[in-house]
C-alpha cells in the first residue's frame, strides 16, 4: 500500500504532467495565480475531483444554552443562519483546551517536538490538497492581533492578511504590493497581466476561455467595491475599517466589522472559485473580542458582551458573527463551479466554524459551537447535535473530504494528524 508521502508526490508530479501538455510553463503559473488556478480547476473538472475546505474563527464561544438550534427552529446566536438550516450542521462540544490565548488550539492538537506535526488542521490538509494551486493555503482576518492568530505551521504562526485590498493584490496577481510606477495602483490586476492572460487565452479550449472570461468579469466586481470601500463618500463604507490602504481601525462602535468581514468572503469565495487555493481561513477578531458590531442594539464590544452584559446581549454579538459566516455560505450557495459544471461551489466546499472556548462569559469549555456547512455528499445536512468535543469534529472533516488515507501518526507516510486518536463525529457523516 503507498503512503500518503508517495500519493502527494504522485499527485504534484501528474500535474505538472498536466500543464506541460497543455503547453503552460510553471513559471508563467507562478507569476499569474489566476493562470495557474484556471488550470488547477480545469484538471479538477476532468478529474471531478474538486474538494475545498474554509475554517471561520468565531471567538469566545457562546452563552450556554443560546447556541444550539431545535431542529430547524434557531436559537437567538444562531437566528443569522435564517434559510441556510437545511445544509448546516450545529455542534455543542467540549472545546478542547479552552480559554483566552489559546485560540491556536482551536484547529487541533499539536505536538512541537516534529516539524508536521506543528501544523494546524488547515495547513495539513494544505499539504494535500494544496499541491497543484498557486497557493497551497490562504489565511485572511478581520481586527485580528498578529500574535493571536490560529493558523501554525511547523510550529510558527502563519499570517493572517487583514486588508482585503492587499489580500487581493497578492492571491490574484501574485503580489503583496502594486507593480510598476506610481499609477499602476490605479490600474486594474487584470489590466497589468493583460498580455499574459491573452497569450493564455489563445491555448485555451471555448469553455476555458469563456471560465477565464467570466473570472474577469466577476474580479472587476471584486475591484470596484475595493475602490468604493476606500472612498469617504460612500455611505456603506465611510468608516476606516474599510480602508484599502490598510490604515489603523479605530475602537468606535460605528466600524462596520461586518461590512469587512463580507469582502473578505467574497474574495475567498473568488479565490476558490479560479482555483487559487483550496484551503482558506478566515478568522473574525481574536480571543479578546476587542471589535464593534454596527447594527446591534448592544454598543459595546464583543469582550464586554462576555464580561459586562447580559447573556441575551452576548448572545446578539455571537449573531453577529454568525451572520459573516452566513453570508458566506450563501455566497458559495449562489456561485456556480467552474470545476463542475451544473454545480454551485457549496457542492464542493465545507465551511467549517470553530472557537476557542464554550461559553465566553465565564471561559468555560463546555457546550462550544461548531458548525460544519457543505453539500458535498460525504457530510450528512441539517443535523443538530450535543456532545463530544473540537477535534472530534475536525476528525470528521478530514474524512468527509476523503482524506482519511493521508491520517496517521508516521512522520514520514502521514500528512493529517489523528487530533482526536481517530475518534470521529461520525453524526456528520453520511
Amino acid at each position: 500500500m503507498k503512503s500518503a508521502s508517495d500519493l502527494i508526490d504522485k499527485e504534484r508530479r501528474s500535474f505538472l504532467e498536466f500543464l506541460g501538455k497543455a503547453g503552460v510553463g510553471t513559471a508563467v503559473c507562478r507569476a499569474v495565480p489566476l493562470i495557474g488556478g484556471l488550470m488547477a480547476t480545469r484538471r479538477a473538472r476532468a478529474q471531478s475531483s474538486a474538494r475545498r475546505v474554509v475554517f471561520v474563527y468565531a471567538g469566545n464561544g457562546a452563552p450556554n444554552g443560546l447556541w444550539l438550534p431545535s431542529g430547524s427552529r434557531l436559537n437567538r446566536a444562531t437566528q443569522a443562519y435564517e434559510g441556510l438550516q437545511s445544509i448546516c450542521n450545529f455542534r455543542e462540544v467540549e472545546v478542547i483546551n479552552s480559554g483566552h490565548g489559546l485560540s491556536r488550539k482551536c484547529l487541533g492538537a499539536l505536538r512541537w517536538d516534529t516539524n508536521w506535526t506543528g501544523d494546524t488542521i488547515d495547513q495539513q490538509i494544505a499539504s494535500v490538497l494544496g499541491t497543484s494551486t498557486p497557493y497551497p493555503s490562504y489565511a485572511l482576518g478581520v481586527e485580528t492581533n498578529p500574535q493571536e492568530l490560529i493558523g501554525r505551521k511547523g510550529g510558527a504562526i502563519v499570517p493572517a492578511q487583514d486588508n482585503p485590498a492587499a489580500a487581493y493584490r497578492q492571491l490574484f496577481s501574485g503580489n503583496q504590493q502594486p507593480q510598476g510606477d506610481g499609477n499602476s495602483q490605479k490600474r486594474s490586476m487584470l489590466d497589468q497581466h493583460r498580455q499574459d492572460i491573452t497569450r493564455m487565452k489563445n491555448r485555451l479550449g471555448s469553455f476555458e476561455r469563456e471560465t477565464l472570461d467570466k473570472h474577469e468579469t466577476a474580479i472587476r466586481e471584486i475591484e470596484s467595491r475595493l475602490e468604493s470601500s476606500s472612498s469617504p463618500s460612500s455611505s456603506s463604507c465611510s468608516s476606516p475599517s474599510w480602508n484599502s490602504n490598510g490604515y489603523p481601525t479605530s475602537n468606535s462602535p460605528n466600524v462596520p466589522f461586518g461590512h469587512k468581514a463580507e469582502l473578505q468572503s467574497d474574495i475567498i469565495v473568488r479565490a476558490l472559485q479560479c482555483g487559487l487555493t483550496n484551503v482558506m481561513t478566515l478568522q473574525l477578531g481574536w480571543d479578546q473580542g476587542l471589535w464593534y458590531a454596527h447594527n446591534t442594539q448592544y454598543k459595546g464590544d464583543h469582550h464586554g458582551s462576555c464580561h459586562a452584559a447580559s447573556a441575551q446581549e452576548n448572545a446578539e454579538m455571537t449573531n453577529y458573527m454568525s451572520g459573516s459566516v452566513a453570508y458566506l455560505i450563501r455566497r458559495l450557495m449562489n456561485e456556480n463551479d467552474p470545476s463542475q459544471p451544473g454545480s454551485r461551489m457549496i457542492d464542493s466546499t465545507v465551511v467549517v466554524q470553530v472557537t476557542d472556548m464554550g461559553n465566553g462569559q465565564d471561559h468555560s469549555p463546555g457546550n462550544g459551537p461548531n458548525m460544519v456547512a457543505t453539500r458535498m455528499p460525504s457530510f450528512r445536512r441539517g443535523t443538530v447535535r450535543s456532545g463530544g468535543n473540537n477535534y472530534n469534529v475536525l476528525e470528521a472533516v478530514v474524512e468527509g473530504l476523503g482524506l482519511g488515507a493521508y491520517k496517521g501518526t508516521n512522520v514520514n507516510q502521514h500528512r493529517i494528524w489523528p487530533c482526536a486518536n481517530g475518534r470521529v463525529d461520525t453524526s456528520l457523516l453520511a
